[in-house]
């Protein structure tokens, strides 16, 4: 059943001053996401370099050129996942079918639903069972694959107190009926849930 979450955060960004991030394959210049609240009272401490890197932070190039293997504990299909990842990466994909659409480091499709509202999922319990949310420890890296824009990458904290991934503002999730890259088995489930564009859009051919 979808859930509500009044308290809603979402991720600031903060960039070293002077600091032009380009996806070359180095992790010299690095973005940071910190979490903060999307409605800050006044006594809130806005994101500064004063405080604490607890955030994401998105590093251009894959996971295997910045000398990692494995997955950094993002399942394949309907595997368990009992705690977030370790780190996230993501690329782009292009099918005759939907264009251009992000996967994950094991090429599985990344999804949208059209349920969520921007910054907000709708998809827990029986849901999040099917369309598990894309999410990452915190202070976890995000490697970004060629095609893959930086500005389009931020997070979002669930009730439940994990961090899930958004791009252009949408919530992220994987399918669990796909075990292959290019499966798309969540395709228009629910008409609701499709291959999420680089965008954040819906991907669609051109």
């Amino acid at each position: 059943m979808p859930f509500t979450h009044d308290r809603r955060t979402h991720v600031g960004v903060r960039l070293a001053a002077a600091c032009l991030f380009a996806l070359l394959g180095t992790s010299a210049c690095a973005k940071t996401l910190v979490l903060v609240d999307a409605e800050p009272t006044a006594s809130a401490t806005p994101p500064s370099s004063s405080v604490p890197n607890t955030g994401l932070q998105l590093v251009g190039g894959t996971a295997a050129e910045h000398g990692l293997t494995g997955d950094g504990g993002t399942p394949v299909g309907a595997i368990p996942q009992p705690q977030p990842a370790k780190w996230v990466q993501l690329a782009v994909a292009s099918s005759d079918a939907v264009g251009a659409y992000l996967t994950d480091v094991n090429g599985s499709t990344l999804y949208r639903s059209d349920h969520d509202a921007p910054n907000v999922s709708s998809c827990a319990d029986a849901c999040a069972l099917v369309f598990p949310p894309v999410t990452i420890r915190e202070g976890g890296k995000v490697y970004l694959s060629p095609g893959v824009d930086p500005s389009a990458v931020g997070a979002i904290q669930r009730p439940d107190g994990t961090i899930q991934l958004t791009i252009g503002g949408r919530p992220v999730y994987r399918h669990t009926g796909d075990t292959r890259p290019g499966d798309m088995r969540g395709r228009g489930a629910d008409d609701a849930w499709y291959p999420i564009a680089p965008t954040g859009a819906k991907a669609t051919p051109h």
